[in-house]
């Protein structure tokens, strides 16, 4: 059974809760993520997100070049751990309505499950399925699935 480990970003950015949001902010934009892990003392101490930014920064109109991370990530934590079932991830997804979601191993920060991450192994699986399906299919007529131009063999 597939487990968050295989799909999870392990490269994940991550920020200490002292740097400011504009600083974390700017390397969200520039790594494309909509999520960091705030760490300290190498424990996952809180995530700041999009949302963070838009609803305990941008709306109460804090100065990001003074705010800390700290003082506006989300603390009450949800994570799943490492071998989690990919059911068990999107029940997690589901119940808590968010789009991030630290994975950890053995209480430490190990990796970040996005739901376009979740989606992506999804279609990929699903795909991949599709494809074999298709592969035996066509054995079972008796027909090469790589007898035709641009298969397997060259000209």
């Amino acid at each position: 059974m597939a487990g968050a480990n295989e799909w999870m970003v392990t490269n994940m950015v991550t920020a200490s809760p002292f740097e400011t949001v504009a600083e974390v902010a700017r390397r969200m934009s520039s790594a494309n993520v909509g999520a960091v892990l705030v760490v300290k003392d190498d424990e996952l101490w809180g995530v700041f997100s999009e949302r963070d930014l838009v609803t305990r920064v941008a709306a109460q109109q804090r100065d990001p070049n003074t705010t800390d991370v700290g003082q506006v990530a989300t603390r009450e934590l949800v994570t799943v751990d490492a071998d989690a079932p990919l059911q068990a991830v999107l029940r997690v997804f589901r119940e808590n309505k968010f789009r991030h979601l630290p994975v950890v191993k053995d209480g430490k920060p190990v990796g970040i499950v996005s739901t376009r991450d979740f989606l992506d192994f999804l279609i990929s699986r699903c795909e991949r399925c599709i494809d074999d399906v298709n592969y035996h299919r066509q054995l079972e007529r008796g027909v090469d699935p790589y007898d035709h131009p641009g298969g397997s063999f060259g000209r």
